[in-house]
């Protein structure tokens, strides 16, 4: 006899157990959640089991699956990332509720050191500490049968670019310090940051619980995972001089751009996640931040790339910042290695 439960209360051996060729009675018609397992009782444990230790790896590496869940819940261009795919992602929210409140819910940051996480200015240059928090290892928003918990932090200090400038979004770019650091688990982890733009049409990844236009839906209930190819400065702001914004629209040096394919695109609520490139070697599946999300014209529309805070044009300013706060930059080195198979 079997009962719905988290991976993590279920006891090893029921891996064993559970195991099609001999257990067909387990398995059919199982009435489970998609994030539970059907545990036999004998199999049940009265304490969850604690997320196993994990190597100390270099930044960047993705986890799709985190070590537990290795079905894909979408593969097109716009669909759904893996759990643990992005372990760096973090959800900015209000404080207030303990569980997740779309109400509450600002946008998206990354983690580029345990105790630090970098946003766009313009979700949080309003905000004092206190009325914020981070929550990294989230996945499914409406659900707590992922195997390992969320992580939630309060915010000690808000360091805003001393050049933002709302109004065009010039230095959108913010970096938040934790009260207490983020653990690394399997679902939680640290983010590259690149210090160069790989070439145009290099194909990038951004994510976010923002407005699932696709689905005419506020807000993604599970983690989206969105394909774009990066678009030039130049090819940009041509783009978009041909837009309703006219020919004085000028893309600012700390903007990029990526997408511009009809229905493939971040949209409102995703701001501050972050967009990534792959780097080293291809099997490695490793990222490196190139961009956060900044705004467009629309969500999805055919011709238009989105606008992404340029992070290689503002790697110095986040060094200097870590430095003046007692941080350890090399959290996010991506490494001279893979730098190089970057740039090329």
């Amino acid at each position: 006899m079997g009962v719905c439960a988290k991976a993590s209360s279920c006891s090893k051996e029921a891996e064993k157990l559970d195991d099609s060729s001999s257990n067909f009675i387990l398995r059919e018609g199982n009435p489970c959640h998609f994030l539970e397992t059907c545990c036999p009782v004998t199999q049940l444990l009265a304490k969850p089991r604690k997320p196993e230790a994990i190597k100390d790896v270099s930044c960047g590496y993705s986890n799709p699956g985190a070590s537990v869940f290795r079905e894909k819940v979408g593969s097109s261009k716009s669909g759904y990332a893996d759990y643990g795919e992005f372990p760096w992602m973090v959800a900015l929210l209000k404080t207030g509720a303990a569980g997740w409140v779309d109400e509450n819910y600002l946008g998206g940051g990354t983690i580029i050191h345990p105790s630090v996480v970098m946003t766009v200015a313009h979700k949080v240059d309003t905000l004092k500490p206190e009325e914020l928090k981070c929550r990294a290892g989230e996945w499914d928003t409406q659900s707590e049968y992922e195997a390992y918990t969320h992580q939630d932090r309060s915010v000690d200090k808000i360091i805003v670019h001393e050049e933002f400038f709302r109004i065009h979004v010039h230095n959108n770019i913010a970096l938040l310090i934790l009260k207490k650091p983020f653990i690394k688990e399997p679902h939680v982890g640290v983010a590259c940051l690149s210090l160069a733009l790989p070439p145009p049409g290099t194909v990038c990844y951004s994510m976010g619980w923002g407005e699932d236009f696709t689905k005419s839906a506020k807000y993604a209930n599970l983690l989206k995972k969105i394909t774009l190819p990066l678009v030039s400065g130049d090819d940009c702001q041509r783009r978009y001089r041909n837009t309703r914004l006219g020919s004085r629209y000028t893309l600012h040096r700390s903007l990029t751009c990526a997408g511009g394919e009809a229905l493939v695109d971040t949209c409102i609520g995703d701001g501050g996640s972050s967009l990534v490139c792959p780097v080293g070697n291809p099997g490695d599946l490793r990222y490196a931040v190139v961009g956060m999300v900044a705004y467009g014209l629309e969500c999805g529309t055919e011709n238009v790339p989105g606008v992404y805070v340029k992070v290689p044009e503002l790697y110095d300013w986040v060094g200097t910042q870590m430095a003046r706060e007692g941080f350890n930059r090399s959290t996010y080195d991506v490494g001279t290695e893979a730098q190089f198979k970057l740039r090329s």
